[in-house]
């Protein structure tokens, strides 16, 4: 099969698809998947395939860990040779029977859908820096910035109790941001980083290595119970509905150990930049433009509502986004909540 053209070369298809690529990109040998299609893979008759091709088993949505991680008896047959994978398995029986192949979809997940079509397009309008493109996927505006960053996170990591030999769990891992800062600082331990995004968990597998990334597409934590010391999530509550926030919180409850903290940030009206920003999406709305995603704004007292009143946890501590106690140069940016089960 032909080459796709070089305008509609993906990246982080590309390194997935080839190991020996991706190993090379990692050694410096060549500056991306794209510096080797264009030097030698196209001539290898390689495939890039386009942005808006499906590149997962002929369904875009379907995931296979996913699939296996909610349905077990699938994964045994899959491990017993029954089925040759999850996906031959949901296209001959599954479908039929009503399987879930994760709650979010491109038609049931507003971030899904929002998030896909962000990263598309920022790897689109900066098809030789794929680095920036994964930097503003997640919302630094630069290289500088997605590494001070993951500093800020790695601070308040340790502030939550991070240590050596701790399993984790990094819910809406990104492009990796957090666990490039946990290697820069020596941290040992069992990681494990879950998005809803592919190119952006290829990413950070290609980038990252020694790290474990993986699509997840359910309001779950794939590990089983109390296995996990920590579970954080960066960002990710800020853009959810509340319901999707408890569902994601009673499963992290679940997976925790006793005594396991829950680590994450909000935007809350207390600070005086996300009163700014809910200002500025009001103006959008008003013009009739379409923010790029869903940004959601709590109370101090609705976290409560939902991680004490009816799930249980525990408070350690509540961090206001302009605390400069935790971290230098103005604070976090979002409050943060420590919670142990």
């Amino acid at each position: 099969m032909s080459a796709h053209p070089d305008t509609a070369f993906d990246e982080a298809a590309y390194l997935r698809r080839y190991a020996d690529v991706r190993a090379a990109v990692h050694k410096g040998v060549f500056s991306s998947g794209r510096d080797h299609f264009l030097r030698c893979g196209r001539a290898e008759g390689r495939q890039a395939w386009p942005l808006d091709e499906p590149v997962d088993n002929g369904d875009e949505d379907f995931d296979e860990g996913t699939y296996l991680w909610l349905h077990a008896d699938v994964r045994r047959a899959v491990e017993e040779k029954i089925w040759p994978s999850g996906h031959a398995h949901f296209l001959k029986v599954g479908k039929a029977e009503g399987r879930s192949i994760g709650v979010q979809t491109r038609e049931t997940s507003h971030a899904m859908r929002d998030y896909t079509r962000l990263v598309r397009e920022l790897i689109a309008t900066h098809p030789d820096d794929l680095a920036l493109a994964m930097a503003k996927a997640i919302g630094s505006q630069s290289a500088e910035e997605y590494y001070l960053g993951g500093e800020h996170q790695y601070a308040m990591l340790q502030r939550a109790g991070l240590a050596d030999g701790q399993a984790v769990y990094d819910l809406a891992c990104g492009s990796g941001r957090t666990a490039a800062a946990l290697a820069r600082h020596g941290w040992q331990g069992s990681y494990r980083g879950a998005d809803l995004i592919r190119p952006l968990v290829d990413y950070a597998s290609a980038t990252k290595p020694g790290f474990e990334f993986f699509v997840h597409r359910d309001y779950s934590i794939r590990a089983a119970d109390a296995t996990l010391d920590m579970v954080y999530a960066w960002s990710l509550f800020t853009h959810l509905q509340l319901e999707e926030i408890l569902l994601y919180a009673a499963d992290i409850r679940r997976a925790l150990k006793p005594g396991g903290v829950l680590a994450f940030s909000v935007l809350t009206l207390d600070s005086p930049a996300h009163v700014d920003l809910l200002l500025s999406r009001a103006l959008a709305f008003k013009k009739g433009e379409r923010p790029p995603h869903l940004d959601t704004f709590l109370a101090r007292t609705s976290v409560a509502s939902i991680f004490e009143t009816v799930l249980g946890f525990k408070l350690v501590e509540w961090i206001e986004a302009d605390d400069t106690s935790v971290i230098a140069h103005g604070g976090f940016g979002q409050a943060v909540a420590i919670y142990r089960k």
